[in-house]
């Protein structure tokens, strides 16, 4: 045994690095000011691998995480309490790499790293994918003003011909990367995504069958050595560790943020049933009972909940005398809570031409902590919400800012006619 231990020291310090890779982290102030950990993971399968996590504050604002890997594959950095989200990185073991995230960062939910050290491939994923996401983002505020209500149908059928243009472009850029990348890890995620596509829904894409197939082909001559390759060649899972092709076709990085891997939050046992009248207790808002009351649970990065706000706020709007509209903030950052709120132009405008009202409430306290009040509730997901009639009764649940609109027009039609 001791001859044993001897040999494994006398290791080159070169070899042993070749077995894992490292990754060297620095944050800024802002970043640093809350102590916190920061997981370095990677999904194997559909299942979370954690690999290693260091801790970083306002003195110690440089850690290192290291990791193996059984060929080039995709890695991610999550911070616990501030910070971006996810940080992909493109790693393969023998690397080290430099990664820098500045105080610009915080508050993404994923964050493509230019600043990066040691990784070709990591440029080369991030590069492609910010181009992509740029283009989504223009996608998705087409798609938030085709949610307007009252839009006219030759309005609605423009929005929809924008949209699809973005959607061409998306996919010609997926071929394009496929074709012409470098990185193994990479080009097949864009493969499959391509092949995927053409495969389960040929008519709804740009791909027509000959680039597919020359697509394939080209991939699986350059990167023939790849093992996810030989996977998907063989139709097979190369072993426990190791990730098939089936697992390519998986946007692995929109995975749910706070895995019970990391995180163990107990949740507090409700008593007793909540009758109708404990939500509104439980808000603070009994004393806007007489009028119709929306109450909105959402949160800055919930983007079916952003698209919704434009007909809130109207309904807010139209029905000032007879509606509150009550905004209740999932988000455990009241930074960028107010941020949403300011950017969506969310706040009441009580000297306004047309003045209105809107309620803003916060589910969690200063310590990120979610009131206890407000986990009575039980809101498992979000968009949620209710209307509640003048006296109390909840009359809607999950109810759209248009169909909201329209509802509280036949309310007061119905109550005019009485």
């Amino acid at each position: 045994m001791r001859k044993l231990l001897l040999g494994l020291a006398l290791l080159p310090a070169t070899l042993l690095a070749q077995e894992q890779f490292s990754i060297t982290l620095s944050v800024d102030s802002a970043i640093a000011s809350v102590p916190q950990q920061v997981y370095l993971y990677s999904q194997v399968e559909r299942e979370m691998v954690l690999h290693d996590s260091c801790a970083i504050d306002s003195v110690h604002r440089v850690g290192v995480v290291h990791g193996s890997v059984p060929y080039e594959y995709n890695v991610n950095l999550m911070f616990a309490r501030r910070g971006p989200a996810i940080v992909p990185v493109v790693v393969k073991n023998g690397d080290a790499l430099k990664i820098h995230v500045g105080d610009e960062d915080d508050g993404f939910r994923i964050r493509y790293i230019d600043k990066v050290e040691g990784s070709p491939s990591t440029l080369e994923y991030v590069r492609h994918y910010q181009r992509i996401d740029s283009i989504g983002e223009l996608n998705r505020k087409v798609w938030h003003q085709s949610q307007r209500y009252g839009l006219t149908e030759q309005e609605a059928d423009s929005l929809g011909r924008l949209r699809q243009q973005y959607d061409v472009e998306k996919e010609r850029l997926m071929l394009q990367y496929a074709l012409t990348g470098k990185s193994p890890y990479g080009v097949l995620g864009a493969a499959s995504r391509v092949y995927g596509s053409r495969r389960h829904n040929p008519s709804m894409h740009s791909y027509t069958e000959k680039e597919v197939d020359e697509m394939m082909h080209s991939v699986l001559r350059r990167f023939k050595d790849y093992p996810p390759i030989q996977a998907f060649v063989n139709d097979s899972v190369l072993g426990r560790n190791y990730m098939s092709a089936e697992s390519f076709a998986v946007n692995s990085m929109f995975w749910k943020r706070y895995s019970r891997r990391f995180f163990d939050e107990s949740e507090d046992s409700i008593v007793r049933p909540l009758k109708i009248g404990d939500y509104m207790n439980i808000l603070g808002l009994n004393e806007y009972r007489g009028q119709y009351v929306y109450v909105d649970f959402w949160a800055s990065w919930c983007e079916p909940c952003l698209v919704q706000m434009p007909n809130i706020k109207m309904a807010a709007q139209l029905f000032p005398d007879d509606l509150l509209v009550a905004l209740v903030s999932m988000d455990k950052s009241s930074k960028q809570w107010w941020q949403a709120v300011k950017q969506h132009d969310l706040r009441s405008k009580p000297k306004d031409e047309h003045p209105y009202e809107i309620q803003h409430l916060a589910a969690y306290d200063n310590k990120e902590q979610m009131k206890p009040e407000v986990k009575r509730l039980g809101i498992k997901a979000i968009p949620h919400n209710y209307l509640v009639e003048r006296s109390g009764r909840i009359i809607a649940k999950n109810i759209s800012g248009a169909l909201l609109i329209d509802r509280m027009k036949e309310l007061l039609a119905k109550e005019n006619k009485q």
